[in-house]
């Protein structure tokens, strides 16, 4: 089938960050698999990919239900932090800012809130930053309940780039997870709204499976209306303007010292050496919740992380070194 895409957009095909595909055996159903290396980095490339796709699923009369999913081991590791991109060249510092924050960040996440086709996410192994973003932009969220989601960078990089969670979750939960950094698993995500539902790992498949085609076998007009009636009660709410707002907030955050300090290691050690820099004092929390979610399961209070051995051994270090180094002013003193 022919698809007739806007006479302005760029065509992107053949994706080389993305597979897009049909369901064989349900042409009302798309599946587009993020199919960048290793841990499905959202590059610039991989974002501009996953927009031509949406649209040209939005297009494409056969096509009633979206579903983003990621390849491999998980969904995504977030914002592609191994690349360099100059969005200044030739103008100023000022437009280059926003030009950043539009391009590489919400412009996408708008894409799939004003598409008239519902986006469901299919979250698997870690959805971190800015694939948190993305999971939860999406209409319908379905996680693994050992999947691991959060905003790492909050602790010492930046806030985030669209600040929803307050809307999803209440404002306690979103404030709590946005200062901390904390992670939390697919069944928290969901038990506190930030998901629509989580499953066991191995049920992931079947069940988006099963949303996608009852919600493809609702008209798409109603489709449509439903999907419009719930976003724009949201955006009388104030939602629009609070997201476009910590936008700026963000490229804001990124001229304090933490995040040059990051971006410093980075340079230096690799991109390893920063993140063990930027959460070694957090109990390398990301991992060793996903090992216990693995190995344990998920039938923990909220939040799941504070149970963590490493988490609390983390404390503990913290604390003898606060108590050493206040012995030892006393000494000199």
């Amino acid at each position: 089938m022919v698809v007739m895409m806007p006479p302005d957009m760029v065509n992107r095909t053949p994706y080389q960050n993305i597979i897009y595909e049909k369901d064989p055996e349900d042409k009302r159903i798309v599946r587009i698999t993020l199919n960048h290396p290793e841990v499905n980095s959202l590059s610039y490339n991989l974002l501009m990919d996953l927009k031509h796709a949406l649209i040209t699923a939005e297009r494409d009369q056969e096509v009633k239900v979206i579903i983003i999913k990621g390849g491999g081991r998980t969904f995504s590791a977030g914002f592609d932090l191994t690349a360099y991109y100059d969005f200044q060249e030739g103008i100023s510092t000022l437009i280059s800012l926003k030009d950043h924050i539009s391009y590489y960040h919400q412009d996408i996440w708008f894409t799939i809130w004003n598409l008239q086709k519902p986006v469901i996410a299919q979250v698997h192994g870690y959805a971190l930053a800015g694939a948190s973003e993305l999971i939860t932009w999406c209409d319908v969220t379905i996680m693994a309940d050992d999947a691991i989601t959060g905003y790492p960078p909050t602790r010492a990089m930046s806030v985030p780039d669209t600040v929803y969670w307050p809307w999803l979750c209440g404002l306690k939960k979103a404030k709590f997870l946005m200062l901390s950094g904390n992670p939390i698993t697919g069944k928290e995500a969901a038990q506190i709204g930030l998901a629509t539902m989580s499953v066991p790992a191995d049920k992931l498949d079947e069940t988006v499976e099963m949303v996608a085609k009852r919600l493809a076998s609702v008209t798409t007009e109603l489709l449509l209306f439903n999907k419009y009636a719930a976003n724009r009660a949201m955006e009388i709410m104030g939602m629009r303007v609070a997201v476009e707002f910590t936008g700026m907030l963000h490229d804001y955050s990124h001229t304090f010292p933490a995040d040059h300090e990051f971006t410093n290691i980075k340079k230096a050690k690799g991109l390893r050496a920063a993140i063990d820099w930027r959460d070694g004092k957090f109990g390398d929390d990301f991992r060793s919740l996903r090992k216990m979610a693995q190995e344990q399961g998920t039938n923990y209070p909220f939040p799941q992380v504070h149970q963590v051995p490493s988490v609390k051994e983390a404390i503990e270090k913290d604390k003898a070194a606060r108590k050493a180094e206040k012995k030892n002013n006393k000494k000199k003193k």
